[in-house]
């Protein structure tokens, strides 16, 4: 068997300490309502000691400081197996085995890029000021360049140690000694680029590639700097954005030495409420027991901060009117910040301003059509344009505008259509529908799924990505997605501008056209060389619905009303996020359809399994102890759906539920983070954003992912092996399912903000 002996200099998951029992799990999307069950509760709860006691073992075990002579990465290939090993491909053609004890890239295309094939290996560590050797054996059927690089695994992808070399059949020897110059990295990459390289032989020919005895070795580690460690989350939790005066206020305390707290004035040390510390519960999701207390006695406007008989204090929090005034604002302006194809006003998004992207045309996929298809949100950290995604933060921003008094009338939040008499949060939204539009083939009615590059870009500058862009094909999930949000849109334009809305449910009804047309179409997947975000969705059925009931809202057309009768009677996936759609529709019936008692017990189930999820939560999180990619995104929706049911069902208790989505998100959960960057007393500094990561500083008001148990990066899984699950976040711009933003969850946030202001 090959050598993959991985020597780790310092063990992350110990940074977070000894209270950290549980281990990040595997848990996947369809867990994230599912509730703790009794059994695995009160197991947790009785094996407490036994599981600390372990945990604390193997993570003295783990803190192995590095040595000379220590082998990070050891691999022989004697059996055949590549050991780890995998390829990343941008335009090449490759296959990646193992031929007589060597690793071998069998490769048929080069592409136009030096790392159109690369193999890459994860799973070590470098330390500053460690001095290392890189070797390896190598040779190849043909003569031709190569370049081998130990590099960042994120952001710029840059290079701590790299070079350019010339292979050829006869078996070469290469080795490197240097010294780790830059910070500690605990989770680097090594790579063999495999592409094309000019002035060497013809690499274009069929070859193949052979490596063989890879080591990377400690040389000296007597000045070595061990890896940064993960913060210690704060003994007690609070919403550092504040409360509102007549806000219900909860904090959460995880100092189990803790018997009583105060709260303390911050201008004058005076103590304005104190009590108790009592009730603790273990949270397996948190791996330690909790207390929660409650100072919503505490309502003079002024700044507080609560401390334990033990010393540990929280951070500083404001209590008083206007609290989300300045996060509330950033959070919808995030959504200015992101447009496409228009310039962006150093008056408004700073050094965020740029002059128009993407504003050529776009080349529909397996054809040389070009359509306009300018404007729009790009989607996340990359310059995607998505309908699906897109769909759903329409949809939030415009309840949000029917659900929230201040929404309704804010004209004057600063982008640069305010003042112009429509509120604010409609004039957003009216630039991802106008870009929307174009998305609808004029022939058939159906909506392309997305519009980008064929690969991601480099971290760079929204105006530094020239690549062609590229109209995937028509999906049933973009179609039916349009419908909906086209259809709203008929509705809440309509006063303020009737041609608009008359544009708007003509195109929703092109669209359900389509839909009838192409009932059981296969879901979306990525065709040919396309690897951007895929949002791949195999059941329409709720889609359907959504378009359906927002079809029979415009229009009173009673074939839609039907369709909704129907569908839930059927198998239908209710949800608020990009792949589940169902709650949407239910609850604009509610709110619109007299005869709506089957769609409220819809509604009122949703909500309530949400209730039960609060009661196992330490820090009132309603995911179930579940925490996946876009986790933060997951309690902001199951929010809405808490308000929605209180609307709907005329019932105030679930509101406070709700608040405490909110809370999670600002800063009472188990890693102390207000998540939204540019705001709180501990905030992501590092967001998985390209625009952030070429100014080196984060834009501000967005929403991170948050915890995310299943560690689903090469960054995640070095820092948070062993770390449980609700506390599975670091703040990196490489570990894009802890750190990455998008405007489908920034959207539920500002649904929150508006609706708590």
């Amino acid at each position: 068997m090959a050598k993959m002996k991985k020597v780790l200099a310092i063990a992350m998951a110990a940074a977070m300490g000894m209270s950290m029992l549980a281990g990040c799990g595997g848990q996947g999307k369809d867990d994230v309502t599912e509730a703790t069950s009794q059994a695995e509760t009160s197991e947790a709860a009785t094996s407490e000691e036994k599981t600390e006691e372990a945990a604390s073992e193997e993570a003295e075990q783990e803190k192995t400081e590095v040595k000379a002579g220590d082998v990070l990465i050891d691999l022989n290939f004697d059996d055949n197996d590549t050991d780890e090993c995998h390829t990343y491909s941008n335009g090449g053609q490759a296959v990646l085995g193992a031929e007589n004890g060597e690793l071998c890239l069998d490769i048929t295309g080069t592409g136009s890029l030096d790392y159109a094939n690369q193999i890459y290996y994860d799973g070590f560590e470098l330390n500053q000021d460690c001095v290392y050797e890189l070797s390896f054996d190598v040779h190849s059927t043909i003569e031709r360049g190569i370049q081998y690089r130990l590099q960042i695994n994120g952001g710029d992808y840059h290079a701590y140690v790299m070079d350019d070399i010339t292979i050829g059949t006869e078996t070469q020897h290469i080795s490197n000694q240097f010294t780790m110059s830059e910070a500690s990295d605990p989770a680097p990459r090594m790579c063999m680029n495999l592409g094309h390289f000019e002035g060497v032989g013809d690499d274009s020919v069929p070859h193949k590639v052979y490596f063989d005895n890879i080591k990377l070795t400690v040389v000296d580690a007597s000045s070595a700097q061990s890896v940064e460690g993960i913060p210690d989350p704060k003994l007690v939790g609070i919403n550092q954005m504040g409360y509102g005066k007549d806000a219900k206020k909860l904090a959460t305390v995880t100092d189990r030495d803790a018997k009583s707290y105060e709260v303390k004035s911050v201008a004058d040390d005076k103590v304005v409420s104190k009590g108790d510390v009592s009730g603790w519960d273990y949270d397996p999701a948190v791996g330690d027991k909790c207390a929660v207390i409650d100072f919503s006695d505490v309502k003079d406007q002024g700044t507080y901060k609560i401390v334990l008989d033990t010393g540990a204090e929280s951070y500083e929090f404001p209590v008083g009117d206007g609290v989300y005034d300045d996060i509330y604002k950033a959070s919808v302006l995030m959504f200015y910040d992101q447009r496409c194809g228009t310039e962006l006003d150093s008056a408004i998004a700073g050094d965020f301003a740029h002059a128009a992207c993407h504003t050529g045309t776009a080349i529909v996929y397996g054809s040389d059509v070009a359509k306009d298809v300018t404007g729009g949100w790009h989607d996340a950290g990359d310059y995607g344009r998505y309908v699906v995604p897109g769909a759903k933060a329409v949809q939030d921003l415009l309840l949000t505008y029917e659900d929230s008094e201040y929404a309704a009338k804010d004209d004057a939040i600063g982008i640069p259509e305010s003042g112009n008499g429509v509120p604010d949060v409609l004039d957003e939204v009216r630039y991802e529908l106008d870009w929307m539009l174009k998305m609808q083939d004029e022939t058939s009615g159906g909506v392309y799924h997305k519009v980008t590059g064929e690969v991601f870009p480099e971290m760079v500058a929204a105006v530094e990505e020239t690549a062609q862009m590229i109209l995937s094909p028509i999906s049933n999930t973009a179609t039916g997605d349009f419908a909906a949000v086209m259809a709203k849109a008929s509705v809440v334009y309509r006063k303020y501008d009737a041609a608009f809305a008359d544009s708007c449910l003509a195109a929703a009804q092109k669209a359900w056209k389509y839909l009838e047309q192409h009932q059981g179409d296969a879901g979306f997947k990525n065709v040919g060389s396309i690897v951007t975000g895929e949002y791949p969705d195999s059941n329409d059925s709720d889609e359907y619905l959504w378009a359906a009931a927002e079809l029979y809202i415009a229009t009173g057309d009673e074939s839609y009303n039907d369709y909704v009768k129907t569908a839930i009677e059927g198998s239908v996936k209710y949800g608020l996020g990009w792949a589940d759609v169902g709650y949407y529709g239910i609850y604009d019936y509610c709110v619109n359809v007299k005869d709506c008692a089957a769609e409220k017990e819809i509604l009122k189930k949703g909500a309530d399994k949400l209730v039960d999820n609060y009661a196992g939560s330490g820090f009132g999180s309603t995911t179930g102890g579940s925490y996946v990619w876009g986790s933060n995104m997951v309690v902001a929706d199951n929010g809405i759906l808490l308000l929605m049911a209180s609307k709907v069902l005329g019932d105030d208790s679930y509101v406070d539920y709700a608040a405490d989505q909110l809370n999670y998100i600002l800063g009472r959960n188990a890693v102390s983070y207000c998540y939204v960057t540019g705001y709180g007393s501990q905030t992501p500094e590092n967001p998985h954003h390209r625009p952030s990561e070429a100014l080196g500083k984060a834009m501000p008001g967005m929403l991170v992912g948050g915890a995310d148990g299943n560690l689903e990066d090469p960054y995640a899984k070095a820092v948070l092996a062993k770390i449980p699950k609700e506390r599975c976040y670091v703040d990196n711009a490489q570990s894009y399912s802890c750190n990455e933003v998008t405007i489908y969850w920034n959207s539920p946030l500002v649904y929150l903000l508006a609706n708590f202001k």
